[in-house]
């Protein structure tokens, strides 16, 4: 069964700017092109699509959705990693320490929210497309591929990952999207 996460197009604001922005005019072509690779899937119908409930993310799964008339399902558990307690304008300071952590080292509720994603991502019983953030397919590929960094590679805007889980609910990791060329957002 195969498993796609999708990052988000390009938004049009930064960490410390909007705790919630949309796709910039960029992010917005990128999720279209999005859309029309996705669309060589074989079966692409059958697929279940599951977006976070960020704007980002919700705008850059509407392309496909419309296109293969398939809705798409919201899961907070995809949504980017938590920060409760840290003002906006001290988020861009905080995930760039993040980065460098461990996942051993993450406090409480960035444990409890790695654990949510993959026990979510155990969860699947059908193809599916996540549409979600930097961080959450961090997190995802360091699991898969055994490793306590947090940030493992850089996917960039609208990249694909490819895992598959097999018939005993294993998942793996099939190829990394492509990496980040641009600013990170």
């Amino acid at each position: 069964m195969k498993i796609i996460l999708i990052r988000h197009g390009e938004a049009a604001s930064s960490w410390e700017k909007s705790a919630d922005p949309g796709l910039s005019d960029l992010g917005k072509a990128q999720a279209e092109e999005c859309s029309n690779q996705l669309l060589k899937l074989k079966n692409i119908n059958s697929f279940s699509l599951i977006s976070s409930p960020l704007t980002r993310a919700k705008e850059t799964s509407e392309p496909l959705s419309k296109k293969i008339n398939v809705p798409v399902s919201i899961n907070p558990l995809f949504a980017e990693i938590p920060s409760p307690g840290i003002n906006l304008s001290e988020r861009k300071e905080w995930l760039q320490k993040i980065f460098k952590m461990k996942i051993s080292d993450l406090e409480t509720p960035q444990k409890k929210w790695k654990d949510s994603i993959i026990t979510e991502l155990k969860n699947l019983d059908k193809p599916t497309i996540i549409f979600s953030h930097f961080m959450v397919i961090n997190i995802i590929v360091s699991y898969l591929k055994e490793s306590d960094l947090i940030v493992s590679f850089y996917p960039d805007n609208c990249s694909a990952t490819n895992l598959s889980k097999n018939s005993k609910g294993e998942i793996e990791l099939i190829n990394l999207g492509s990496e980040l060329q641009t600013e990170l957002n």
